[in-house]
């Protein structure tokens, strides 16, 4: 069973895509095979939330990591947006065949399942359409943009220093 090292017991939250395209790829039987795989673990709670913006890559799932004492996020507050902390791991293109080793992943090493997360996924499935190119490049250049400002940001705490 899964320990956060400082005694605390960990629990997961499994959010599975309902979006369009998530759902036509079937996020349904994927919550739904998370939701009967993990009945017997108090670890684990399973939801159902909207749209990640990985729609090419679907069916997409969040699992968010916390301590039993941290208070469970939002539906409402949470269900639409990716936190990209430490603490969350996103895979993608997940099917029913892969809720148990994600699960057992997690419950019992405490880690994600590197295959299915969204950095491995995105290298091994091509785009199917122009605008799932499109939308890959979009993230592409948004992350660079996102780096480029964390290096300038580095550079001018070291020509202060």
């Amino acid at each position: 069973m899964a320990g956060s090292g400082d005694g605390a017991a960990v629990h997961f939250d499994v959010w599975v895509c309902r979006g369009r395209l998530c759902s036509a790829a079937g996020s349904a039987r994927v919550a739904e095979a998370f939701t009967s795989s993990s009945a017997a673990s108090p670890q684990v709670t399973v939801r159902r939330g909207g749209c990640y913006g990985l729609c090419e890559l679907g069916p997409n799932v969040v699992v968010r990591r916390r301590t039993a004492a941290q208070a469970p996020t939002s539906v409402d507050d949470d269900r639409l947006s990716l936190a990209g902390g430490a603490h969350e791991t996103v895979y993608c293109g997940v099917g029913v065949a892969d809720v148990d080793d994600v699960l057992a992943s997690h419950l019992t090493h405490d880690a994600p399942l590197v295959r299915l997360t969204r950095a491995v996924r995105e290298r091994e499935l091509l785009p199917r359409t122009p605008i799932e190119e499109r939308m890959r490049a979009l993230r592409a250049e948004r992350a660079r943009r996102e780096q480029a400002a964390v290096d300038a940001d580095g550079r001018s705490d070291d020509e202060a220093g």
